[in-house]
């Protein structure tokens, strides 16, 4: 327990003190080098004597070998539960919270004191105000009342930063980067991503390798957690711009002493893929083929505006004829609803050996004569 907040008024019978309730803590290490082959054993004699006076100017109230009640108002950090002894309320830099106290119509003798425990979870950063008010009544019958202000500030334990990555089946790759901001190390018990209604989320991770070493986080480590987010709806009905809202980063984590700390970011965005009005997969394809055998490959392309498109396909031959298409050009696709997709398959006939690539593919919008280019859309090894 740790009396850091108190105040009281010569003008009132009571005095006002707020004690923050908190943990013990591991009591620091302290060392002396000396050489254990010394014959005169004077640096055995002075690491012994340096220890006595550590142990003599400790301010800390020591509780055994290796833990301490600390003596001073500790750090408070956003996610973490503030418990404290007092009647009171909470105001921070953008609402006041009313907290419950039961600590009323209760007869307090000269040098006794009455109070009540009392938790809050801290919600926000910044500047917090304690505010306690105490109605009391004297002997005499007479009304007494006041009030005192006690300051604290909340600061962010740790810090997230994410990245976006996106594939080309539509899944969505979410890097977070978690800092301990804090002064002292954490154990990070859950890491999760609550995705969207248009996501499932699988974790990619590496804790069954390391269960250990992935949760321990020291002051200023950094974490990296990865996560894939595919799409529910797999026609993509929806829409790209449906597609922005990822989900929330929900993370807890404890402090060496076992204190509980819980976070949740805001709704993660990511800005929409750049495909333009139309956007062209390869949704199968070999690896390998064999050079004068023709194969095939399946493409799917998108309509990502928000008008329909009347499209047709046109091949274009590459100048080094390594790859030769077989399927005729200027086939109509017809017309394409907004976020609807159009399947077609292409035939190909290798000419040259090596690692190819598909190149030449052309698709116009008849109404407004734009042509859209795709190139390199996939690699062939041709054996």
């Amino acid at each position: 327990m740790t009396d850091s907040l108190s105040n009281s008024s010569t003008q009132q019978m009571l005095a006002l003190r707020v004690m923050r309730l908190a943990r013990p803590k591991f009591a620091p290490v302290g060392g002396f080098s000396h050489d254990p082959v010394d014959p005169t054993g004077f640096g055995e004699l002075l690491a012994g004597k340096v220890s006595e006076l550590s142990k003599e100017s400790r301010n800390d109230l020591p509780i055994g070998d290796y833990l301490i009640a600390p003596q001073m108002f500790e750090n408070i950090y956003l996610g973490e539960t503030f418990t404290f002894y007092v009647n009171c309320e909470l105001q921070t830099s953008t609402q006041r919270v009313v907290l419950p106290c039961s600590v009323q119509d209760t007869t307090i003798e000269s040098s006794k004191c009455d109070g009540q425990v009392i938790s809050h979870e801290v919600k926000e950063i910044g500047q917090h105000i304690l505010i306690c008010s105490v109605n009391y009544k004297t002997l005499s019958g007479e009304n007494m009342y006041f009030r005192k202000f006690f300051k604290f500030p909340v600061s962010k334990p740790i810090d997230v930063k994410t990245k976006f990555y996106s594939a080309e089946n539509q899944d969505v790759y979410l890097e977070a980067q978690i800092e301990n901001t804090s002064n002292s190390s954490m154990f990070l018990e859950r890491v999760e991503l609550d995705p969207s209604q248009h996501y499932k989320v699988t974790s990619v991770s590496h804790e069954d390798e390391f269960p250990e070493v992935g949760k321990l986080l020291k002051p200023k480590d950094i974490r990296q957690f990865l996560f894939c987010l595919s799409p529910i709806d797999v026609n993509n009905t929806l829409g790209y711009k449906d597609l922005t809202s990822i989900g929330k980063l929900d993370m807890s984590w404890r402090t060496s002493m076992g204190e509980k700390g819980r976070l949740q970011t805001s709704a993660l965005q990511r800005i929409a893929p750049g495909f333009g009005d139309v956007r062209l997969s390869v949704e199968n394809t070999p690896a390998c083929v064999d050079v004068q055998k023709p194969f095939e490959v399946a493409c799917r392309l998108y309509n990502c505006s928000e008008r329909a498109l009347d499209l047709q396909l046109r091949l274009e031959q590459p100048s080094n004829r390594h790859l030769v298409f077989c399927s005729p050009s200027g086939v109509s696709l017809g017309q394409l609803p907004p976020s609807q997709y159009v399947d077609f398959t292409l035939n190909v006939f290798p000419v040259a050996v090596g690692i190819q690539s598909i190149s030449g593919i052309r698709i116009t919008d008849t109404f407004t004569k734009r042509i859209y280019e795709h190139d390199d859309i996939a690699q062939i090894f041709v054996s």
